[in-house]
């Protein structure tokens, strides 16, 4: 009988590396990875109810088990180009109500702390809510920080609102 427990989302490679699981998932042929901790389900996309007077890339509002979240179409808010994709990643309701439209999930990758490369922001199509990408199966997968892109979410629609 083993001693050892294990954590799902966390586990230790060495005393000082953490593992981190990360959803990985595609949006116009790109890879994105979020941290699995932040997300809910991954679901398919059923019928959106419009919003008026909202920002461009919101679609609408999506009903989770008679929750409403605000779908977020990734590939305008990255691309500027309406996504016809069909699938959601639905976030943890403590982290915001939202759910994210995607192309696909790909995998979901265990992945050490110290492999995670910082992206200097004019880099990325999303400043400040890509911040870091990880090596993975020959690609480059962006990690979208959530904290980041619920703020920007935030601002955007205080904004409309003026």
């Amino acid at each position: 009988m083993s001693d050892i427990t294990e954590n799902p989302v966390e586990n230790t490679i060495s005393e000082n590396t953490i593992v981190e699981k990360y959803l990985v998932f595609t949006v116009r042929e790109k890879r994105y990875a979020l941290l699995s901790k932040t997300i809910s389900e991954v679901a398919a996309l059923e019928k959106v109810f419009p919003l008026p007077l909202v920002p461009d890339y919101v679609r609408g509002i999506i009903n989770r088990y008679s929750v409403p979240y605000a779908l977020i179409d990734l590939s305008f808010l990255l691309f500027n180009d309406i996504s016809n994709a069909r699938k959601v990643i639905v976030l943890k309701e403590d982290v915001d109500k939202l759910a994210l439209l995607i192309d696909d999930v790909v995998d979901i990758a265990d992945l050490p702390s110290d492999k995670l490369m910082k992206i200097e922001q004019e880099e990325t199509a999303l400043v400040g809510s890509v911040n870091a990408f990880f090596e993975w199966k020959d690609y480059h997968v962006f990690c979208i920080e959530i904290g980041e892109l619920v703020s920007r979410i935030k601002q955007d629609f205080e904004q409309k609102e003026s």
